[in-house]
């Protein structure tokens, strides 16, 4: 007998209740703001409630939120043109025309190719292989595992829980060091905690990083800034650099393993490496389009040459891996993080847009900016970041952090005279390293967090000091880096 699937009713009440409340004061509303602006608001904050409440996976949630804003008439179907005044108003179905939405659903798939093939595991076999003579080696090499699979699998998430979990957990237990045992001390609980900060470095390297990279990539658009992917790796190359020299020592310090030294790592390894045979013609493949498809996104970034642009050079290397057979159009179905991430990213960028359109981000700057009357910019873009990092202890997505307060924060400090770049730069690089904060700050925390292998006040204990020294990293040489390459 067929029964409904479960939907998580309680989960609505909170942004019902607050989506009902702020539309209800709507003839209270602050002045200087119209009616259709605040209402876009109330739905907006509703939206983003229900994505940290989760009464349906965030693709429902947002799509309810879309619903909304039709029925209210917010919005119309599709493009409307005045016929007096040619002005068009927007309708819903150009948001599924969002380039970034589609780029990181193509980047998915594409992903799933390094998985299929098992390019990914070689990687991170020859990597333990070459640096995992000491526990401290193999820290390093989880860390350039995930600086590798940063630019090949656009999703955190996956990145741990498909590659460098499974990698840590098995190095662990071959050193006899198990979770909720005293023995995870051993080198498991380092290992563990590595592996979540390598997955930060990694998504704080590349715009296809993880989603609320291409969340700022969008709402920084809305203010006139465009990061392309060569733009935030030139951006963000140099401070990662210097924390992922920094990171695994401090780590190594402050919760040191108890096995320094691991020459079965390397055994280990090769012993893998081994079991998996030569390099295979699938993998060669997914190799090659994928170093086309990174050639082709750094000259995207270097030529103004149309052909070359980001989503299209996606769509080129799933076409080529679809031609070669290294996927099958049934792979690339199957592959429902693409196609969610495809519908809620694009409804909540166009719901950021109808802010825009209605005025309320421009009224939200204008009054910060009137509050914030003879503060320096310098002062203002240091609180906003420190809040962007603080503010991730009440979120439990970073997706809807970011969605929540990139745009208006990133209007606050330009209407303060912040550069664009720089603001919008430290601003997206502070929601990718806010994951360290608590065990529910991300997809990656929740899995690493989650294993046996690290006690909840370890956790929130080392991250806290982390948290310090990636705000002095990005804040302090991240700054002075992009003062060098001329971003501001």
């Amino acid at each position: 007998m067929k029964t409904l699937e479960k939907v998580n009713y309680k989960g609505f009440i909170l942004p019902l209740a607050v989506g009902v409340i702020l539309w209800c004061i709507t003839p209270l509303r602050p002045a200087g703001l119209s009616a259709p602006a605040w209402e876009m608001f109330a739905i907006f904050v509703a939206t983003i409630v229900g994505c940290i409440t989760k009464p349906l996976p965030i693709g429902g949630t947002t799509l309810i939120g879309l619903i909304v804003t039709v029925l209210v008439g917010l919005a119309p179907i599709k493009d409307i043109a005045d016929p007096k005044t040619g002005k068009v108003t927007t309708g819903i179905l150009s948001a599924f025309s969002n380039s970034a939405s589609w780029l990181i659903a193509m980047a998915f798939i594409m992903a799933y190719g390094i998985s299929k093939t098992g390019l990914g595991n070689r990687i991170a076999y020859w990597m333990i292989k070459r640096f995992g003579k000491k526990s401290i080696g193999i820290g390093y090499a989880i860390t350039g595992l995930e600086l590798i699979l940063g630019a090949l699998i656009p999703s955190n998430s996956a990145r741990t829980g498909g590659v460098v979990w499974p990698v840590t957990e098995s190095i662990s237990k071959d050193y006899d060091s198990y979770p909720n045992d005293p023995s995870r001390k051993k080198i498991g609980a380092y290992l563990s905690f590595m592996a979540f900060h390598a997955n930060i470095l990694s998504t704080a390297l590349f715009i296809t990083g993880a989603a609320p990279n291409m969340v700022a990539s969008q709402m920084a658009e809305q203010k006139n800034y465009n990061m392309t992917w060569i733009s935030w790796f030139s951006a963000a190359v140099v401070p990662v650099l210097v924390a992922t020299i920094v990171i695994p020592l401090v780590i190594y310090k402050i919760f040191p393993p108890e096995i320094k030294e691991t020459p079965n790592a390397e055994k280990w390894a090769t012993d893998h490496l081994k079991e998996m045979g030569p390099v295979t013609k699938p993998e060669k493949i997914m190799s090659m389009v994928f170093l086309l498809a990174i050639i082709l996104w750094v000259l995207s970034g270097v030529f103004d040459i149309p052909q070359l642009d980001s989503t299209f050079v996606a769509f080129l290397a799933v076409g080529l891996l679809l031609l070669t057979g290294v996927l099958t159009m049934k792979d690339a179905l199957n592959q429902t993080g693409a196609w969610n991430i495809l519908i809620w990213l694009s409804i909540l960028v166009f719901m950021a847009s109808k802010l825009i359109s209605f005025g309320f981000i421009d009224w939200f700057s204008k009054t910060i900016q009137t509050s914030l009357h003879g503060i320096s910019w310098q002062v203002v873009l240091v609180v906003l970041v420190i809040l962007m990092f603080y503010t991730h202890y009440f979120f439990a997505s970073g997706t809807a952090h970011m969605t929540a307060l990139y745009l208006p924060f990133l209007s606050v400090a330009v209407a303060t005279g912040a550069p664009l770049g720089l603001s919008a730069m430290l601003l997206a690089f502070t929601g990718a390293f806010n994951a360290s904060t608590t065990h529910y700050a991300n997809g990656p925390a929740s899995i690493l967090a989650t294993t046996g292998y690290i006690k909840q006040g370890e956790w929130w204990k080392y991250n806290f000091i982390l948290g310090i020294i990636y705000l002095l990293i990005f804040g302090v040489i991240g700054t002075l880096w992009m003062k060098v390459i001329g971003i501001w």
